[in-house]
Formats: C-alpha cells, structure tokens, sequence
C-alpha cells in the first residue's frame, strides 16, 4: 500500500522530467511542417522530417509558441500535464502573411521589405490562361513587357532582343541568355509556378550586372506529402481584327492549343515533382507559328533535418517562325516586311546541382550550380549556340548578441558563344562576384546595407570587323552597393526607404551582333562601355484588416539616373537602314505609383483583387545641345525613347462557392517618342519617306491603348472549367512600333487536379 502511495506521489515528478512528442501541421492539408520554429521557456528547437519536435516540460504554467514562414503564429498556453496537446495546427494568411525571398536572399515578410516588392501568386496565372508568364506580368503596375522584354518603371526601353536591364531568375539562379541577356519566357514552367516575385529598382548589389532596373524571380513548386496531379488543357481561337481589310487567313481558325501536366509527391525523404508542358500555335499574323514541347523534375533530397542535396532540370524543345517588321501599316499590317521572316528551331535546358546545410552552430551553407545549354538554329544566317557554367556559394549566420544576419557570397559564371551572328568567332565570357549584406532588426526597425564587386571579362579575336582589340580582351569591374531600411509602425504595415547602385557590362550580342533582315542591318559596336546608375525611393506598405475586408495600399515616390545609358538606335549607315547599341548618354526617370492588393469576404462570396497606377517622367539629362540626339527622336521634346508615361492596371476575381468571374484592365499612354528613322525623319542630310506606315500609324493612333479581359470559371469534382476573352472589345493596338498584338481571343481551358489520399478513400 504504501508503495502505491508512493508512485501515486511521484508519478507526475517522472512524468515531468520526460518529453512529450508533438507534432506541426498544415490546418487545411493536415501536411507536416518541417523546420517550424518551436519556443518555450528558455528552449528552441525547430520540428523534425515529420513535423514533430520533443517537448521537454518541467514547471506549469508554461507557454509554447509555435512559428512558421507564411503561418500565423501560435501560442498555446501549459497549466498542467493534461493541456499539452498531442498536435499542433497553424493556419496560414495568405494574404497579409505573404513572404518574399528576393529582396534579401532570405525569406522575410512583404510589409518588412525595404524596397518595392510585387508578388504574383499561382492562383492569378493558372485562372488567366497564362501560356508564357511574360503575359501575367503584363497585369503588374509598374511593369511594361514590349515585345517580350520587361521594363520596370520606365528602366529599360525597347532594345530589339538583346541586353535587358531586368535579372531573370528560375529559383533563385539567373536565367538570362548569357550571351544576349535575354529572357526566353518560353523557358519558365508556367504549369509549375508557386509564385513570382518582382523586386523593382536597381538590385546589381546582391545579384549582379543584368539587376540594373530590377528582377523577376520565378518561384517554382515543391512536392506535396499528400501525392497530387494537375492536369490542363486549353483552346484559343484568334478572332479577326475589326479592320476586314486584315481579314487574311479566310475561314481558315487561327488558334493556340496548350496541354500541361503536374505531379507532387514525397518518398519518405524524397520531394519529387515532375511537369510536362506541350503548345501549338497558329497566329494571327501571316507567317507566324510556333510547336514547343517542355518538361522537367525536380527533386530535393534530406541528408537529414538540417541538409539535403536537389536537382533541377529543364528542357525546352520546339520550332517557330516570327517576323520583326509588318510591311506597312495597312492590310499589310499583318504581313512581314520582305525578307524578315525568322524560323527557328531550338533546344534549350539546364541542370542545376544544389546542396543546402546547416552546421551545428546555425550556420547556413548553400551551394547553386548551373550548366546551361542553348541551341538556337535560326533561319538568316543568325544561329547561335552557348554553353554557361556557373556556380554560387552564400554563407549566412544569424549574429544574435547583435541581432545581425550576415549574408555573404561568392559567384563564378563562364559562357562560351559560338554564332553566326558574330561571324562564326567563339567568345567566351568570365564572370567573378564577391557580395555581402546585412540586415539588422531593431525592435520595428528593420535595416540593410549591401555591397557587391563583379568583375566581367569578353575574350574576343584581336581583330573584328577591322576593328582592333587589344589582347582580344574586354573587361571591367566595380564595386556597387545598396542601403535600405523600413520601420513597422504596426502589424504588416512599414515605411521605407532605399538606395541602391547598379551597373551593366555590355552583352557579346550588344558589342558584336553582325546581321541583316531584308533591307535592314544590325553593326557592331565593339567600343560600347557599361552602363551604370542608381535608384532611390521612399514608400509606405499600409496593412489592413477590417472585418471582412483586409490587404495591402502601397505608394512609392522614386528617381533613377543612369550614366552612359546603352540603347540599340536605329539609323543609317550611308544609305542602309541599321540598328546599333550605343552609349546615348545620361538620363533619369522621376516618378511615383500607387498599388492596392486585397481581398473582402461576404459569407460564402469572396471578392479579390490588385492593380495601380504608375507614372513616369524619363528624360535625357544631356538633351539641351544635342544634335545627334535630337535627330534621332521622332518627336522634338525631352522623352526617353519606347516609354509610356501613364500605366494603369486592374485586376478583380468574384468567388461564389464553386463559381468564379473575373476582369482585368489595362491602359497605356502614347509612346511619345521612338526611333525617328522609323517615321522616315532624322537626318540633317536626307528626309526619307515613311516606307512602312509607321509615322501615319502613330499619327492616327496617338493616345494610347486600353484593354480589357473577362473570364469565368466552374468547378466540379476535381475539375475546374473556365471560359476566357482576351481583349474583349477587339482594339487594334501595338506595344511598340510595326508589330501588332492580338485581336480579341475566346478561350476554354480545362484543370483537372486529382489528390490521390483523397481518392483512395
């Protein structure tokens, strides 16, 4: 009896010097959460594989706070053995809990950047017929795609394929062609998409030369515990522009058809996710088509909690033909200027290595690694092949006496380019980087100071085109840096402030490019020299929730200037119409924008939505006296070349249990001024007629362009049906001159998504 009595007294002081397992999980997927951060008491730990960590209690009352990136915290309170709970449930904010990982290379909360931040989420992509994702960000304010190329308030201009001053990355690692530095969107897995991030402003400091103006960072999907598989497949039909005298192809459809395929999955400590993506497209313009076909896997492997081994891979294969020039700009506008129709065939992929550790002191080790193929058989003698190897390894230690988080890193990329567009001369380029920042909190403070050294190096023949290059080497480094801080005045809500350097060493393409299209001609310019500039912008991220409604108001007033700012021009040399890169000079974008992201819940209808409005005053600061530039403006006022000042956009989706409808709208002002060869004007010497319309064009539709698109939506057991129009008032219009868009379009599109725990039930 006595001994009984015993146990009965000691039974809780045992219990209480053991540990408890208890386990993290997703609230809605009922999915672990691996790495959550657990406190209580003076102890922290992070949960395990399967989202569980031990809870090792010895006094009550007690607190344990559970903390996970994109959750909302959780706090339980401990009064005795009986309230700790076997699990634990953290539900996510989708909206005001949204996390970045751009800006700094860790992931972070959106209202604690300290520079302007845009985040696309799948849901947006998937329910607008995304077929190449340069077309969802298109609908972002302050971004401007012309012709396939990204400008970020007003940053870059139109620089016919080559050079873009906005980084392109595919989780984390650049993505450009290296030897053009041009974004192939046709390479980006829109089926496989989490969510894409745009940093806008001058980032060079933390990811190198093509960062000037900002970065796109495609985000892509990870495995699932649950297995899981999309797929979808949609139809396009081309209506005919308003205009019958374009009425070309007869009864003949004109039409995109897309199919893609996903599937997430975990084998006990493997993530595995594989995409497959096939398009086929008949266009709206004579001479235009395209077939792709795209797959590619994904896979992360856990050494244990705190390290895993990952490959990615993509390939991307297919064939299309396109045109530069319309032949003018009547029933002509959808035919190709003589001889300037390009077939391509090309193959494209990459293979990216990685390893991710973290040492016994908290330290994080990531080591990137990319070898990068591209193929490109191109019609016109203007094949091109090149081959990049490159390579990242970043540090990061969290100091916590100082509360200071120190990222650092080093960078190597070589790149070898074999084109006929060159002349059929190998270049090889080298590139070495050294980068550093820190970020520190102080209490609602958060602070950032970054510093980067990149060092390009062209090896090149000695000789070019008559041209002398001595050593047959280019190259060139600098130091460039960034500060930035932001103050949370309350919950999701921050002011902030930036500045940041960039800096732009000229592409082989910029510097060497030696081609013709029919009567046209691109030169080489081997003296081109960097460009480089910086931006600064002061903004405040206002947070809220009230009720049903909840969001975020955004405003920003920012400048930018840039030295020895690099354009392709177009003018002629003797009688021959030619573009060519060149150093205009120095310049500088003044300007503010306004954005709304937010959502409102009424019982069972949900409505949400984004847009903004942004403005821009580009200017050469060198124009006063200038006569060779002057000449080469279509118009006789201070304008960078290919801007629109006004930008506006809307998006807004209403959900009512399984039915959806949405619109977007876009508007755009008049570009005032373009290339003034192109009106048939610019010469002291000679004025030449307006051989393609493109003056007369402008002269007739010079206030811009506006569009809207609707689409619906139904889901039923696993499918979702949608029904698209894009440009529903059929508007003629153009993003930059000889070249039209597309009339308005009627799409249906088909996902169909299967959970495999569900349906083994």
């Amino acid at each position: 009896m006595r001994f009984l009595v015993l146990i009965i007294i000691f039974l809780p002081i045992i219990t209480i010097g053991q540990s408890t397992q208890i386990r993290v999980l997703d609230q809605d997927l009922t999915e672990p959460l691996i790495g959550a951060n657990v406190q209580y008491g003076e102890n922290r730990t992070v949960t395990d594989i399967n989202g569980n960590f031990d809870y090792s209690h010895s006094t009550f009352p007690d607190i344990i706070k559970v903390s996970f990136i994109g959750y909302n915290d959780k706090i339980i309170s401990i009064e005795s053995i009986a309230d700790i709970p076997k699990v634990i449930y953290l539900s996510d904010n989708l909206l005001l809990e949204t996390m970045t990982v751009t800006a700094s290379k860790y992931e972070r909360r959106l209202s604690e950047s300290t520079v302007s931040v845009e985040v696309l989420k799948a849901d947006l992509i998937s329910n607008t017929n995304t077929i190449t994702i340069d077309d969802a960000l298109d609908k972002v304010s302050g971004v401007q795609m012309v012709d396939g190329q990204a400008n970020i308030r007003g940053g870059s201009g139109y620089s016919y394929g080559a050079g873009s001053r906005v980084m392109l990355l595919i989780d984390d690692m650049p993505a450009l062609q290296t030897d053009a530095g041009f974004p192939n969107w046709g390479d980006i897995p829109v089926e496989n998409i989490d969510q894409v991030e745009i940093v806008k402003g001058a980032s060079s400091s933390l990811y190198g030369s093509a960062a000037l103006n900002g970065i796109i960072n495609i985000r892509t999907g990870t495995a699932t515990a649950t297995p899981q598989t999309k797929i979808t497949t949609a139809y396009t039909r081309y209506d005919n522009y308003q205009d019958t005298a374009k009425h070309w192809s007869g009864d003949t459809a004109r039409y995109s058809y897309m199919m893609s395929a996903v599937h997430k999955q975990k084998f006990g400590k493997l993530d595995f996710v594989a995409n497959g993506f096939y398009n086929k497209e008949e266009s709206f313009l004579r001479d235009t088509r395209e077939s792709r076909f795209r797959v590619g896997v994904k896979l992360k492997y856990r050494l244990s909690d705190k390290a895993f081994v990952g490959i990615n891979t993509l390939v991307n294969k297919g064939n299309d033909s396109d045109y530069f020039l319309w032949e003018n700009n009547d029933a002509r506008a959808v035919n190709p200027f003589p001889g300037a129709v390009a077939v391509s065939e090309v193959l494209r992929y990459f293979i990216d290595p990685s390893f991710v550790y973290e040492d016994p002191y908290g330290n994080n080790h990531r080591l990137l690694t990319r070898y990068h193929r591209i193929e490109n058989n191109n019609s016109g003698n203007q094949s091109n092949f090149s081959t990049t190897n490159y390579g990242e390894y970043q540090f990061q230690k969290n100091l916590d006496s100082l509360d200071l988080l120190m990222t650092t890193g080093v960078v190597g990329s070589h790149s070898s380019t074999d084109a006929e567009l060159f002349g059929d001369t190998t270049f090889t380029t080298n590139i070495w980087a050294y980068y550093a920042q820190l970020e520190k909190k102080i209490d609602k403070l958060n602070l950032s100071a970054g510093l980067r050294y990149e060092y390009n190096e062209q090896n090149t023949p000695e000789e070019f085109n008559g041209l002398s290059i001595p050593n047959g080497k280019i190259s060139g480094g600098r130091w460039i840096g960034r500060l930035g801080a932001s103050y949370e005045y309350m919950p999701f809500s921050s002011v902030r402030a930036s500045w940041g350097q960039g800096y732009r060493f000229p592409t082989i393409t910029e510097r060497f490019i030696t081609t013709t299209f029919g009567i046209f001609q691109i030169a080489s310019n081997p003296d081109l020299i960097p460009e480089a500039g910086w931006t600064a912008e002061i903004g405040i991220k206002q947070g809220f929730k009230y009720g049903v409604f909840n969001g975020f108001l955004d405003g920003a007033i920012f400048t930018s200037e840039y030295q020895d700012m690099m354009e392709f021009t177009f003018g002629f040399q003797g009688f021959n119409p030619t573009f060519q890169s060149e150093n205009v000079g120095d310049t500088k974008i003044n300007g503010f924008e306004v954005s709304l992201l937010g959502t409102v819940d009424l019982g069972q209808v949900s409505i949400s939505g984004f847009g903004g409005y942004t403005y821009i005053d580009p200017t050469y600061t060198n124009y006063e006296g200038n006569d060779s530039l002057q000449l080469g403006l279509s118009a006789d006022v201070n304008v960078l070349k290919y801007r629109s000042k006004h930008n506006a956009k809307l998006d807004l989706q209403t959900d009512y249990r399984d039915f959806s409808i949405g619109l977007s709208y876009i508007r755009t002002s008049h570009v005032v001024n373009i290339d003034a060869v192109l009106e048939g004007r610019g010469f002291e010497f000679a004025q030449f007629p307006d051989i393609i319309g493109v003056k007369e064009y402008r002269e007739l539709n010079n206030n811009g362009w506006h569009r809207w698109d609707i689409r619906a939506s139904y889901k039923y057991q696993g499918f979702k049906f949608s029904f698209l129009v894009a440009n529903l008032t059929n508007i003629e219009y153009k993003q930059r001159p000889a070249l039209l868009e597309a009339p308005r379009s009627f799409a249906l599109r088909i996902d169909y998504t299967i959970d495999w725990k569900s349906t083994s039930k």
